[in-house]
């Protein structure tokens, strides 16, 4: 019987081998969400971005995580609720709020992005280049791929 690794490293196609990296990300960083975390997988990048990007409103979260409006408010709530995030009135817009993470929200996204660069290295650790050339050779990929989309589709 052929097992899993070896159809990895007999196939020939890039997307084979993202599919398994996504996955074996997915449960890596999933068993950190659930076990050490106030939040669920799916808000996940929900909370990253509001990491990287404090004080953008609702709909931004929505539009930059692919979410509906109702998904991320309902999230919201649920991170106001255990003291992840703050909300305020946006003055420019009455009817929409600006997001901040709270200490405990920084804590919580600190510690996940520590997990993410932990997964980084270990993954990392016996290539013949480096976490960084591994990460530029990756975003050279992905963006020939979204240029490829929007020239044909």
């Amino acid at each position: 019987m052929i097992d899993y690794e070896d159809i990895m490293k007999n196939s020939p196609f890039l997307v084979n081998h993202l599919i398994s990296l996504s996955k074996t990300h997915d449960f890596y960083i999933n068993k950190h969400i659930k076990n050490e975390t106030d939040i669920l997988p799916s808000q996940y990048y929900m909370l990253l971005f509001l990491y990287y990007e404090m004080g953008v409103t609702q709909s931004d979260i929505a539009k930059a995580c692919l979410m509906d409006r109702s998904g991320v408010s309902r999230a919201f709530k649920d991170f106001e609720e255990k003291g992840l995030i703050t909300r305020e009135v946006d003055s420019d817009n009455k009817r929409a709020y600006k997001i901040h993470l709270t200490k405990k929200g920084n804590e919580t996204a600190e510690f996940l992005i520590g997990k993410e660069k932990e997964w980084d290295n270990m993954i990392c650790e016996e290539l013949d280049m480096s976490r960084e050339d591994v990460l530029k050779l990756l975003s050279k990929i992905s963006l020939k791929s979204l240029e490829f989309n929007r020239n044909h589709f």
